[in-house]
């Protein structure tokens, strides 16, 4: 079996993560706070997969959204298999997506993603939290399977 390699993105990798974009930012928008997580990042309503793949893999920034970003690729024999994107916030690092492809899950490529991402705020000595949408019980199911309990769930009277 070939290995896994989990590393920093590079705008070469943006051609393999645009289709993992495409298909997260489709899921994102049936998920209850899907639309408002978008929101949150600061991204534009109309951001497409390409210009995100291109912002996230390359450091740049859409406005004023993405500052602060870490961009995770896992690879499997040079194709690009998973992403993940950690934010840095005031209180630390937070994971807000991690997405594989679905042809290749449940095979530990978003455990070895969340994994790497928890290293990287535990070398710069901070706080490590993770997101998950209400009703994404996929990514609840990787996060409780880490070790990740549930400390506060926000809830909103908006629609």
């Amino acid at each position: 079996m070939p290995e896994l390699e989990v590393r920093p993105a590079t705008i070469d990798d943006a051609v393999g993560v645009e289709p993992l974009l495409a298909d997260a930012l489709s899921r994102l928008h049936t998920l209850r706070g899907g639309p408002a997580l978008l929101e949150l990042l600061g991204l534009p309503k109309d951001v497409d997969a390409a210009q995100l793949s291109t912002a996230l893999c390359g450091d740049a920034l859409l406005g004023d959204a993405l500052l602060g970003t870490a961009t995770l690729v896992a690879t499997l024999e040079d194709a690009v298999v998973g992403v993940a994107v950690a934010l840095r916030s005031p209180t630390g690092i937070e994971l807000v997506g991690v997405h594989t492809a679905r042809s290749l899950r449940r095979r530990r490529i978003g455990t070895s993603l969340l994994e790497e991402a928890r290293s990287l705020a535990t070398a710069s000595g901070e706080r490590f939290e993770a997101l998950a949408l209400p009703g994404d019980q996929t990514v609840k199911s990787l996060l409780e399977a880490a070790g990740f309990r549930a400390r506060l769930l926000r809830m909103s009277a908006d629609r």
